[in-house]
């Protein structure tokens, strides 16, 4: 194989894009489950509306809620199934790989769950990078109506085997 001239050599990625890299792949086990189950994807702008068709549905990044802060609350996933989900149900990706400040994020982000998203919501963390006991406390906070679960991508797995999705 040819060497590049180093001018051509792609550039190193910074730690946020090493982040989105990597909490891509969390989201790509998602999306793999949905395919798996049957799930059709519809654009966020028109999801809302196709929720009274007789068939499991999804769609990422949509406008969810406003915070407490009184921002834009985007979701990563949410779906609408007419048996299992027909309240709707928020899947949250959280992947940190390597130490950082994302573990600082689970109050405000359990916060919104409990007072603004308007559905139900399970959490999938992994990547092992969080501090140490901030996983613990996070599925602490699991209430059974809110915040249904928080799952690992194993575990994940394992509840999308047995069926729930």
């Amino acid at each position: 194989m040819p060497r590049r001239p180093p001018s051509e050599h792609p550039t190193q990625p910074t730690q946020g894009g090493r982040a989105v890299r990597t909490g891509n792949a969390l989201e790509r086990v998602v999306l793999h489950a949905l395919d798996d189950n049957h799930y059709t994807y519809i654009p966020p702008r028109r999801f809302i509306a196709a929720c009274c068709l007789p068939q499991p549905l999804y769609t990422r990044q949509i406008n969810a809620c406003e915070s407490v802060y009184g921002t834009q609350v985007f979701a990563d996933f949410m779906l609408y199934h007419p048996d299992k989900w027909p309240d709707k149900l928020i899947i949250e990706c959280k992947w940190q790989q390597s130490s950082g400040s994302v573990d600082e994020k689970y109050p405000y982000n359990v916060l919104n769950i409990r007072e603004q998203y308007p559905c139900p919501c399970i959490i999938l963390l992994d990547g092992e990078g969080y501090k140490p006991g901030a996983a613990a406390w996070l599925r602490r906070q699991v209430d059974g109506r809110k915040l249904l679960a928080v799952f690992s991508m194993v575990q994940f797995q394992t509840w999308v085997n047995n069926d729930h999705l």
